[in-house]
This record gives C-alpha cells, structure tokens and sequence, in this order.
C-alpha cells in the first residue's frame, strides 16, 4: 500500500493556501494601482514590455513546484512485500536436526552452523511461501507455525541449538509426522516439508511415516548435512570429544541411503548439502515450480520503493522554466532576488533529498547484510542511517531485528516499543508489537509477550501467526502458573536435636552427593523410557 514516510512536510501543504490567497490579492492590487495612475492607453503604453499572462504562469509555476518539493520531501513508498498481502506461493514446514551429532565440525564452522545457513539464504529465495520450523533431537517440536514473516523465521533457526530439547537422539519420524500436521490436511498438494539432518537415525518408523506424508501429498526434500567418512562429536561444556562406554571417540556419520530412501518415497529429492549457495538454489527452484495457491503475505525486514523522485523531476523542470520565463524584456532586481531564493530553496530540497538517499542506500546495504547472516554488520548499517536521522523508523524496525539476531533481546524489544510511538502507520506498528512480543518469549516474559500480541492483534487482526504465538504464550503461561510450590520449610520434619551440626564444607559434600545420586536416578529412568521407545540408547 503506498504511504508517505513523512507525513509533516504534507501538513505543509496547508502552507500554500495563504500564499495562494497573498497571489489573488496582488494581482487585483496591481490592477486597482492601474487604474490609479491616470489614462489608461497612456499606462498600456509604457507598459507594453509586461506581460501579465506570463506573470500569472511563473506565480502558478512557482507554487506548483513548491507543492511538489513538499510531496517528495514527504517520500511517497511502497512495501516491496506488504504485511497483509495476497500472493501466490506454498506452504513449507523446515525439520531441522537440533541433536549433538549436528556439532560435528565436518562441516565448518558446523553441521548445525551450516545447516542454518542454508535457511536463512533459502528464506529469500521464498519470499512468497509459508514457513514453519520444526526442531528435533530425541522429541520433536514445532518451534515456529506457518508464516510468511521471513525475518520471524530466520530469528527463530538463529536461536536453533541442542539446548533446546535436553532429550538426545534423532527421531526423524516424529518430526516428519509433526510436519504433516502442522500443515493443511484437507489439501493434497501445495505443501512440502524441508527435513535438514546427518541422518543418524534409529526411530524405525522414518520410512513408514514417509509412506504417510506422501498419501497425504506432503512432498519431502531431505538435505544432508556432514561427511560419509564422519567426524568426532565435541562437547561444548568440556570442549572434548565424546565417547562411547569403551573409551573411544564416537563417530557420527551421514546416513545418505535414508535420506534418499524418504526422498523417494514422498516423490521429492535428496540434496547433499556441500555447497549453500547451489543447494538452496536448488530446492527453491523446486518448490518455486510447484502449483500454488494465494497465501497471506505478512512480510519480514521493511525494504521499499521509493517515488519521491517524479514528483522533484517534475519541481525541477517547473522551477526551470519559471527561472528563464521572464515578465519583461529587461531583468529587474525583484527577479534576481527571486532566482536567489528559487536557487537557495533548491539547494535546501537536494540536500533533503540527497539525505533521504543516502538512508535509503544504508537500508539496502543493511539488508543485504543481514539476508546473508551478517547481523552485526547490518547493526552498524543501520546505525549509521540513524546517526544521520534518528527518526528514521525504517532503520529502527530493521537494526531493533538486527539486535534480536544477535540475541539482544532486550534491547531489541525496546526499540520496537519505542517505534509504536514514533510512527502513525499501523501496519508497522502491528510488526513492531509482534516483534517484541517474540523477544519477550524469549527472554522469559510470557505475561509482556501476551499484551504485546494483543496490541498488534488489535491493529491487524487478520494475522494468523500472531494470533498462534499468543496462543503458545498463553499455554506457557498457564504451564507456569500450574507448576507445584516448592514445599514451606514449616512443613519439614525437625532436624534431630542432640546430632552435632555438620560443619559447612560436610554439608556440600552431602549436597553434591544428593546432586550426583538425583542425576543418576533421572538418568536410569529416562534411559529405560528411552529404551522402551526406541529399541537401544542413543544420546547424541
């Protein structure tokens, strides 16, 4: 949707309307003073060098451009991608292995590092296209629903980690099975799942929930992701190898032959993924050629294109001809006045405009950055747009992404409340709340991040995946508020009266004993579930 970016310089428009009126009354003046100044024939005659056509053209010229100047100063844009828009695309559900294997460093920096690489430069190459991010180790979950918002996806896999589920392993059925349920099923085309992993799998059930997904009509690209030769696994809190029960390094290897097998399958295609650039070219040549249906639109990062440039083409060109249009043969000083305040006004518009171009430059420079995953880099671009305009709510949406990328999130959620205050556009402002809302979930903050989905909500209520973040919001709230007290120190037995106090460093011992024997007991639970499940242990 067009919109100006600087809605004041519009106000000044209304600057006109007494400058118009001023115009009227000159030139009924000079025409009063006319008559005043005797025989009329004689006034014609010593005035036979003016012309008031010509007058009334370069006054009319003159306040024309100055509208003008004020509409491009104002910058009238357009979205490149509108939040709310219509077009036509498919929807894409991302299953990415989050498991220990994927620290294996046959891949530089990593696996995962890799892995996440390939997303980030797949997601500009969809820009039409649903997505929705499924993570999995041990248990699957749908770490994001389905969205258009690119930028919301790409800060979610950033955030991609083997933290984030404590149960290891490598359970590909149930994150394809999750897959298929996040999306549409009344549909048999118009879909496809992304499964990205080294394949080291030992749930059974990958080939017959492949087997599913494809009556259902999910299509399946695997993406491989390592080496058939394999690499040690590095422990990130010892910063050592892994070992098996023997002593011996582990080592995780990429598992081609089912990877292809799912490919087959579900009629899609296995990609090993050595290069990021050609793979993601690749897959998104694929499913860009599939059939499509409209999908909503919110879009990601703000780029624009700008018009502000016809309506200062057209200035110039009036400013031009009213300069060399003349009302008498011989130039006057009142003219040369004029033509210094037409040259001192130009000057002060271009330098207005060069500014708004510049900025305009240091957002397209950001953005490349932060598509290709430099965040810190796209950070200090947009600073600099704001050093030079601070109002500039364009680099303050894209840098306050930039800082959320960079796990700043804090900081992040700061400045896109602050945006909400500084622009009128409601479209931003529901993508500032949104934003911010998501950095609040991240840092904990469900009751924040449940009021701030509701504002954006209120401000477009039409966005489905808002609606979905304030409903996990709203689940981890209630997970929280349902949580057991810890037991009152009233209501445990009495220490023994006549036993002599252990001294401070028995008393550690003891805990850390207590800590160790916990630990082990959840192990052995969780092992012998674990083994019930899937057959045999496996923890990375």
């Amino acid at each position: 949707m067009l919109a100006f970016q600087n809605i004041a310089f519009i106000v000044g428009l209304l600057a006109l309307i007494p400058l118009v009126g001023l115009f009227v009354y000159v030139l009924k003046w000079k025409q009063k003073a006319k008559r005043a100044l005797g025989n009329e024939r004689i006034v014609n005659q010593l005035t036979a060098d003016y012309s008031h056509q010509k007058y009334v053209f370069k006054i009319i010229a003159m306040l024309i451009a100055i509208a003008l100047l004020l509409v491009s100063a104002a910058n009238l844009r357009k979205p490149k991608v509108e939040k709310g828009s219509t077009g036509l695309g498919v929807d894409v559900m991302i299953a990415l292995d989050v498991s220990r294997s994927m620290l294996a460093q046959d891949e530089k920096p990593s696996r995962l590092d890799k892995a996440k690489q390939f997303i980030v430069q797949l997601n500009t190459q969809l820009q039409n296209n649903r997505v929705g991010i499924v993570v999995f180790a041990g248990r699957a979950y749908l770490q994001m629903p389905l969205t258009g918002d690119i930028a919301a996806t790409n800060m979610f896999v950033s955030n991609a980690n083997p933290d984030l589920i404590s149960w290891q392993g490598t359970v590909i059925g149930d994150a394809l099975k999750l897959c298929s349920n996040s999306l549409d099923t009344k549909e048999k085309k118009y879909k496809t799942a992304i499964l990205i992993t080294d394949g080291e799998d030992q749930d059974t059930k990958a080939i017959s929930v492949a087997k599913d997904l494809a009556e259902k009509g999910v299509i399946v690209h695997t993406i491989g992701v390592g080496s058939v030769e394999g690499s040690p696994i590095v422990e990130t809190s010892s910063n050592e190898y892994k070992k098996d029960i023997n002593g011996n390094a582990i080592i995780s290897k990429l598992n081609e032959k089912l990877l292809q097998q799912i490919a087959v399958t579900t009629s899609g295609s296995y990609h090993y993924l050595d290069n990021v650039n050609s793979v993601s070219n690749e897959v998104s040549d694929i499913i860009n050629s599939m059939e499509k249906k409209a999908i909503n639109n919110p879009g990601g990062y703000i780029n624009y294109d700008c018009y502000y440039f016809i309506f200062l083409a057209i200035a110039l060109v009036l400013l031009t001809v009213e300069f060399f249009v003349t009302e008498k043969k011989a130039l006057n000083k009142g003219g040369l006045t004029k033509q210094f305040v037409v040259i001192i006004g130009f000057l002060f518009f271009s330098t207005s405009l060069f500014s708004q171009n510049t900025n305009e430059k240091g957002i397209a420079k950001g953005n490349e950055l932060y598509r290709t995953g430099d965040f810190k880099g796209a950070s200090d671009a947009y600073l600099e747009v704001l050093k030079g305009d601070n109002s500039n709510t364009t680099a303050t949406f894209n840098h306050a992404n930039s800082l959320f990328r960079q796990q700043q999130y804090a900081e992040a959620a700061k400045q896109w409340e602050s945006l909400t205050t500084a622009t009128s556009d409601p479209q931003l402002q529901a993508k500032a709340w949104y934003n911010k809302g998501v950095a609040e979930i991240k840092q904990q903050q469900h009751e924040q991040a449940i009021a701030s989905f509701k504002k954006s909500l209120m401000l477009n209520n039409n966005d489905e995946a808002t609606r979905e973040n304030l409903q996990l919001a709203l689940n981890e709230l209630n997970k929280q508020k349902q949580k057991p007290n810890k037991p009152s120190p009233n209501n445990q037995p009495p220490p023994p009266q006549n036993k002599q106090q252990p001294s401070k460093k028995q008393a550690e011992q003891q805990l850390n004993m207590l800590r160790e024997e916990e630990k082990r007991l959840q192990k052995e639970v969780q092992q012998k579930k674990f083994r019930q499940d899937m057959g045999e242990e496996k923890d990375w």
